[in-house]
């Protein structure tokens, strides 16, 4: 995807000239003329690079730059004016401009320019946003609602697409908890013939054994103490629709007979009554478990499972798909910055850290991380230095009570320190370093100095 230009400036030749070298060169430009709807455009999308003029007729361009700042702390701003003179490179500097370009200069050396921004707003800068452009494995995945783009899911999509053809095959599907097997239920009943009828779900491993049968099959009043009235199971609920039953593997053995018969028979008998009811029911289990090796152990009864696994989907852990990891944090940093009324995003560079862990909880531990660090996070942007310190280092090296809180403290605040003097180092001063890490020169000063204390310390025993 080429690099979002932000082109400002009240000269409408110049923009025409301008517009045209740097498309022609594989970028995409926006070019507007006043400073209002150049703070419109910052506020609704995200640009590698803005290119200012410094004189315009309603604002100057150090002004328009502390505005855009506001907004965006760590955008890059170069001015592109004909006035070059050193109050105008004073000015603009101050208001924390990259660059100044002269309009006279050479088209490469503006295209150098341009291109080395972009190539720092790359490393440094850029976030993490739902992008409009799918690719053929994301509109697979569209279709059944789930996001990412790794080939893998993609072949899952189109398999539940298929089987969800199919009205009344039973379906197992088995993944890991988190990775999204309901998602997947929901699926294939909103793409099946059924899509009008109810679709009821139920965890098995959440109800307790005595309520479970209740809860299934339903009740007559009296059957049982507390049964004070008829109760419809959540197969009858489901009738003419999709019954959805997570961890089937918990299932006791003398459920998984009952369970047995009413796929058989496709009748349901409530407890304490004296007849059985038909029902036109669709079933989709669900297991992290594997029901192969439960009914080797003896806890799951091999008729059953051939009659819930017709068909089956297997949906791989979040560690196995990596490429998902960004479309889905562009994805939920949507939806809870709506929740939260923020307006905070992933940098690419904290994205590439969370590809390094390993995600035992799957798709519904990202979720948790985003939702955290978009409420918790100061500004707009989240950085790595704002993870938390389990994140950057291997899990099994921070497994809960494995080391003092003081050694924590410890090893986080040397992470930080560390990204500071690498970030020191790649910007080439301090100037520039406090500019990316969006806090003050003063500031960045003190947490060195901090560092440097502590150093001394240690070293003399204090």
């Amino acid at each position: 995807m080429p690099y979002k230009i932000l082109m400002v400036d009240d000269d409408l030749k110049n923009i025409k000239a301008t517009k045209g070298y740097l498309e022609i060169n594989g970028y995409d430009v926006s070019a507007v003329q006043t400073p209002d709807e150049a703070l419109m455009l910052v506020k609704k999308e995200e640009f590698a690079l803005v290119l200012l003029d410094f004189q315009m007729p309603e604002s100057s361009g150090d002004f328009v730059a502390q505005l855009i700042r506001e907004i965006n702390p760590v955008q890059q701003v170069a001015m592109y004016s004909a006035d070059y003179s050193r109050d105008a490179l004073k000015r603009s500097y101050h208001a924390g401009a990259v660059e100044f370009i002269e309009k006279s200069s050479e088209p490469q050396d503006l295209l150098n320019k341009v291109r080395m921004y972009c190539n720092r707003y790359d490393e440094l800068l850029k976030t993490i946003r739902p992008t409009t452009n799918k690719s053929e494995n994301r509109r697979h995945l569209a279709a059944v609602k789930m996001e990412g783009q790794s080939q893998v899911m993609a072949e899952v999509a189109i398999k539940t697409k298929k089987i969800a053809e199919a009205r009344d095959v039973s379906v197992l599907i088995h993944g890991e908890s988190g990775t999204g097997k309901e998602l997947v239920a929901r699926a294939l009943h909103d793409l099946s013939p059924r899509a009008k009828g109810p679709f009821i779900a139920i965890n098995c491993a959440a109800i307790a054994k005595e309520l479970l049968e209740s809860t299934l099959f339903g009740h007559k009043k009296g059957s049982f103490t507390g049964a004070i009235a008829d109760q419809d199971g959540k197969f009858i609920q489901a009738d003419k629709g999709t019954i959805f039953l997570d961890e089937i593997g918990d299932l006791s053995l003398d459920l998984q007979a009952k369970l047995l018969r009413v796929l058989q028979e496709r009748t349901v008998e409530p407890i304490g009554a004296r007849l059985s009811r038909k029902i036109d029911v669709r079933i989709v289990c669900a297991s992290h478990k594997k029901i192969e090796d439960l009914v080797k152990q003896g806890l799951f009864r091999e008729d059953l499972m051939y009659r819930i696994k017709v068909a089956e989907i297997e949906i791989p852990p979040l560690r196995e798909r990596v490429e998902d990891i960004e479309p889905l944090v562009a994805f939920f940093s949507e939806v809870y910055n709506k929740r939260y009324q923020t307006s905070r995003y992933f940098q690419s560079r904290t994205v590439d850290i969370l590809k390094k862990y390993p995600w035992p909880g799957n798709v519904r531990e990202l979720a948790a991380v985003v939702e955290k660090h978009l409420v918790q996070t100061e500004g707009p942007l989240v950085r790595p230095e704002d993870l938390d310190l389990a994140l950057y280092s291997d899990q099994d090296s921070f497994s809960p009570g494995s080391m003092r809180l003081s050694e924590w403290e410890e090893q986080k605040s040397k992470a930080k320190m560390s990204y500071i003097l690498e970030t020191i180092e790649a910007s080439g001063s301090k100037t520039e370093a406090a500019r990316r890490l969006g806090v003050t020169p003063q500031h960045l000063q003190y947490l060195l100095n901090q560092s440097k204390a502590a150093k001394l310390g240690q070293g003399t025993g204090a």
